[in-house]
């Protein structure tokens, strides 16, 4: 039955805009007056509704801001949006839009559907829950909306349901909902989302650490996009800190996470510590999330964790999009530095033992990292190095291996002597024929430029003395 009245407003709708000199540009002018607007606010306001009414191609663009139309302005002016064929981005910014008028212009403007709107703006308005549902129908029929803002809005935990309602499964890539009053969004783990690549939950101070479970679990899911995630001043605290940090280990496209003013302290502090630089393990460090470029916790509790993480950000930052290169300098910087794990080991809790990187280490990659603590370590790892390997093997084994390699290195040398005594003298034998060929070479063009130039077969001819034989006679 809901259904079957929604379709009868429908069509009753669609009927009274179908012919769009229903209204005169006089009677807009007058039904689109806002109290305390000026004589020229007046006119470019007539202006805009105009240019929207006739479907002019520059009508792309509808704003509004600090308006207080009437309720049969709000109804005419979604009429005219829904009949537009141009317009992309509608923004009323501060209209005093409450349940009502939201009602009547959501009713207007769902008439059809609508592949053209992609930015949809209602920041700061007074509607709720109520108005939020008007908003469905529109949502649904605009597939190609790319971005949503109703930040400022007292929409509340029914309102997003709504919100999710309409959104699920749809293409919207840009989501703002600060200082909405959220508390409980559980709804957000079953809604399709999936080419949402920008969220802002700001503001919503009962979304708490329940509300981060949440945000978790959308991040956890494969195929997302989510690039850029805003939890400011949603008091998550530790707890909120932690589940987001798990959440991040193996996630492939967030970048930009700020979690400010949330009452994180050095537990939430040392999670995010660990995503980002967990020095427990070379695995571990290179299983670490190399893809994050910022993390802002301005306004929580400062501690020495900051610093770290802000390195670690900094070398995430400088190999952006490599996570091998990015894997390999924190190894290099924190793990092979024998300064900088020790410090790290303590904050994380981890016991650190400065021979344990190059105990266990193959012997056919020995070589690598010693080069590479060469470079970017200094010669203390280097000496601890060799320590560590003489007492693991001990010093008769080290002895025998000793006297084995002199004795392999003395035999590969006399190999190579020989071979060098076989290659001089090879290389005189060759100097010695070279110079033999070249002697020949020179007596027989002697001999072939002085003989006397005579057949003895022609007869009657007349020998010739003395000429040289020319390189043409055999021609």
């Amino acid at each position: 039955v809901e259904t079957l009245q929604k379709e009868q407003a429908a069509v009753m709708v669609r009927k009274k805009w179908r012919d769009s000199s229903e209204f005169s540009d006089d009677e807009d002018v007058e039904a689109f007056r806002s109290d305390g607007n000026n004589e020229a606010q007046r006119r470019l306001n007539a202006f805009k509704i105009k240019r929207l009414k006739h479907n002019h191609p520059d009508s792309k663009y509808v704003s509004f801001g600090r308006e207080s139309f009437t309720e049969k302005a709000w109804e005419r002016l979604g009429g005219y949006v829904a009949r537009n064929d141009h317009v992309e981005c509608v923004s009323l910014r501060q209209c005093n839009l409450n349940d009502a008028n939201m009602s009547v212009f959501f009713r207007g403007a769902s008439v059809k559907k609508n592949a053209r709107t992609k930015v949809l703006t209602l920041y700061s308005n007074s509607f709720g829950s109520g108005g939020t549902r008007s908003l469905v129908p529109f949502l649904k029929n605009a597939f190609n909306l790319a971005s949503l803002n109703v930040s400022g809005n007292n929409i509340g935990t029914e309102g997003f349901w709504w919100l999710m309602k309409g959104l699920d499964g749809g293409s919207i890539e840009k989501l703002n909902l600060r200082h909405c009053g959220l508390a409980n969004i559980a709804v957000l783990e079953r809604c399709s989302l999936s080419n949402l690549q920008v969220l802002y939950l700001s503001d919503n101070g009962n979304i708490g650490a329940g509300g981060c479970k949440s945000v978790a679990e959308l991040l956890r899911r494969g195929g997302y996009k989510l690039k850029k995630l805003y939890i400011n001043r949603c008091n998550a605290g530790d707890e909120g800190a932690e589940t987001i940090a798990e959440s991040l280990v193996h996630n492939t496209s967030l970048t930009h996470l700020e979690l400010k003013s949330n009452g994180i302290r050095e537990r939430g502090h040392l999670a995010l510590l660990r995503l980002v630089n967990d020095v427990s393990s070379v695995e571990k460090m290179c299983n670490s999330n190399h893809l994050l470029r910022l993390i802002d916790l301005k306004g929580n509790t400062m501690c020495v964790y900051n610093e770290y993480i802000e390195e670690a950000i900094n070398i995430n930052r400088h190999n952006s999009g490599d996570h091998m290169g990015a894997s390999r300098a924190k190894v290099i910087k924190y793990y092979l530095n024998s300064v900088t794990r020790s410090v790290l080991s303590g904050l994380q809790g981890v016991g650190d033992y400065f021979m344990r990187p190059f105990v266990d280490m193959d012997s056919a990659i020995l070589p690598d990292a010693v080069a590479l603590v060469g470079r970017h370590s200094g010669l203390s790892d280097m000496y601890r190095l060799l320590v560590a390997r003489n007492s693991e093997l001990g010093f008769s084994v080290y002895g025998s291996e000793n006297r084995a390699l002199k004795e392999k290195i003395a035999e590969l040398n006399a190999i190579v002597a020989e071979q060098t005594r076989q290659i001089g003298s090879l290389t005189v034998r060759n100097l010695d024929l070279r110079t033999r060929l070249a002697s020949i070479n020179h007596f027989a063009k002697k001999i072939q430029w002085n003989i006397e130039d005579v057949d003895p077969a022609d007869e009657g001819k007349k020998p010739n003395r003395g000429r040289k034989r020319s390189r043409h006679d055999d021609f």
